[in-house]
């Protein structure tokens, strides 16, 4: 019973801090087509387990999948239950995949072509989705060739060559799991290489396997691996306990704690394995870890034992903070990445929001958790691999993060509040308008940042020659002005700005007459320049911009609005 009570304590915990736990379950039925007397041994193991995603091996054709849902699935909790689209393969020992569908949504299915025979199973691939995070996942049902001797591990190497290609060409810090019956004897790479197929480190990893309890070893007929052993449940002509067949399998990012989709730890199990039944029926004499009823029903339904995990999704519940991520500099080229890479936030709330205890994360397994920083209603930050402007390349970092780095070509930003729930992300790739030396920039704070039109690429430059508005809007909030309007501009005018003295925004109005190429920048007493609000083509118009000098000291400043043929200045006070 400790397993289950480790189960229950990581559910809560995961409630409090807004996440949600659920259980996975492989299960190899022998050959289950419709066998009423065993159907109660199957409801009451799922009574015992509470599963939410059973992948179940050993279904055999159309006829097994749709008794399993009506007979056992109805009964345990009616209308409860879909199954994923079915794939009859001529083996006619199917894999199948069931899901509550209040908590999972299916998207699609599709085969694995590892079947080297008649007779033998292709790997099913079915893609899920978590309904209150979104989070999409691949889920891979396996049952390789069976027997041991002759030329049956060298089949099962085969198949799982083809299982590892083909994860290895999904992308990178992808979050799958693969399960089912594999029938691998040990991780012996000479008698069963399969394994090692699967699980070893090569020059492609991304679909490598992993163990979540990590025990790895000659597990055949070893009472030292009899905790793990999976098959046989049946003593007498099966053999007894004495094999680990039945696994699931994890890919690095779900391993490793990338918030999407994690697995919880210590709560994988083989159902009803006390460690004390090696060599022997699981309900032989007293069973440690259930019931008897329950061994009972281990015993009857099936050869094979359960397998469980539990895997932790974000809990859906929405964030209240209004912070969105509005400028990324990808591939910096004035500096290197390691110095110059930043993202600018912008707080669209009413109210200053403290981000400490937040956690940023990407695709891959980068984090970091933020510490004292606040943003305030409607200020704009930077988030910064470095600080010192003199070697990042010019911007100015109100936050230096560590143990996070953005990809040049496809990466993802994602903000988790203190309470696990999600603020924003944003998923870039090629299709996103940037380049090396200049950021992206969305282009209206309304927009979807998860899509590339809603950004484009900055003309603005900084510091040290790369392109971007760190700390401010793109624009500086540039507008065409309602209550500024004379009619169509006859000339090109600066008007005086308001407030003046200011502390520290003031707005700039100017009028242009023709179509054209200018600039706006503010220059400090000795002539530096140390803003360029404009600079390109702007309409025919009155327009006004705000200017915020937060960043300034107080001081005389000059701002300057000039295009081929004129320049006009006004002296502009900045007291704080």
């Amino acid at each position: 019973m400790i397993k289950r009570i480790t189960i229950l304590y990581v559910l809560l915990l995961s409630q409090i801090v807004g996440q949600s736990d659920h259980v996975f379950m492989t299960y190899n039925l022998l050959n289950y087509e419709n066998e009423n007397d065993r159907e109660d041994d199957y409801v009451t193991v799922l009574e015992y387990v509470q599963p939410d995603i059973i992948i179940a091996e050993e279904v055999t054709g159309q006829t097994g999948y749709n008794h399993f849902l009506s007979d056992v699935l109805d009964v345990f909790e009616s209308g409860a239950w879909s199954g994923a689209n079915f794939t009859n393969q001529s083996a006619s020992q199917d894999i199948a995949l069931y899901y509550r569908h209040d908590v999972f949504s299916f998207i699609s299915t599709s085969v694995v072509s590892t079947a080297q025979s008649s007779g033998l199973r292709d790997v099913v691939e079915w893609v899920m989705e978590h309904n209150d995070s979104g989070v999409q996942f691949n889920v891979y049902g396996v049952h390789f060739k069976a027997s041991s001797g002759g030329s049956n591990p060298q089949t099962r190497l085969t198949e799982a060559t083809i299982l590892r290609d083909y994860l290895n060409n999904l992308s990178e810090g992808s979050h799958f799991i693969v399960t089912g019956d594999f029938n691998i004897y040990s991780n012996s790479s000479s008698s069963e290489p399969a394994f090692e197929m699967l699980t070893g480190a090569g020059s492609d990893n991304d679909g490598r396997l992993f163990d979540p309890v990590n025990r790895i070893g000659h597990w055949h007929n070893n009472s030292s691996y009899s905790d793990v052993h999976t098959q046989s449940s049946r003593s007498g002509s099966y053999g007894g306990m004495d094999d680990r067949f039945d696994w699931i399998f994890v890919s690095a990012a779900v391993l490793n704690e990338t918030y999407e989709m994690n697995y919880v730890e210590d709560t994988y199990w083989s159902v009803g394995n006390d460690g004390n039944h090696c060599n022997q029926a699981i309900n032989d004499g007293n069973n440690a870890s259930v019931n008897d009823a329950m061994a009972d029903a281990l015993h009857d339904a099936s050869d094979h034992l359960p397998v469980i995990a539990s895997f932790q999704f974000p809990g859906g519940d929405p964030s209240p903070y209004d912070v969105v991520v509005t400028e990324v500099m990808v591939n910096p080229s004035a500096v290197s990445d390691s110095y110059g890479e930043w993202f600018e936030l912008y707080n669209a709330g009413s109210s200053t929001v403290s981000m400490n205890g937040w956690l940023l994360l990407d695709n891959g397994s980068n984090e970091h958790n933020v510490t004292s920083i606040s943003i305030d209603s409607g200020e704009y930050i930077v988030f910064g691999r470095n600080t010192d402007s003199a070697v990042n390349g010019g911007y100015d970092a109100d936050y230096v993060y560590s143990g996070f780095q953005l990809a040049n070509s496809e990466d993802e930003i994602k903000l988790i509040d203190a309470e696990g729930r999600i603020v924003d992300v944003i998923e870039y790739n090629s299709s996103f308008p940037y380049s090396s030396g200049a950021s992206m920039y969305l282009k209206n704070i309304t927009y979807d940042n998860a899509v590339d039109t809603s950004w484009a690429m900055s003309e603005v430059e900084y510091g040290s020659g790369d392109l971007g508005t760190p700390g401010r809007a793109w624009d500086d909030t540039l507008s065409t002005a309602s209550n500024f309007d004379f009619g169509i501009p006859q000339t090109f005018v600066l008007y005086p700005s308001f407030p003046n003295p200011f502390n520290p925004i003031t707005t700039i109005k100017f009028s242009v007459e023709t179509f054209h190429a200018m600039s706006l920048r503010i220059f400090d007493i000795t002539g530096r320049v140390v803003a360029t609000l404009i600079n390109g083509e702007i309409p025919i118009g009155n327009h006004e911009i705000t200017w915020n000098a937060s960043r300034q000291p107080s001081g005389v400043y000059i701002v300057q609005l000039s295009n081929s043929k004129s320049i006009q200045t006004q002296k502009l006070i900045l007291l704080k």
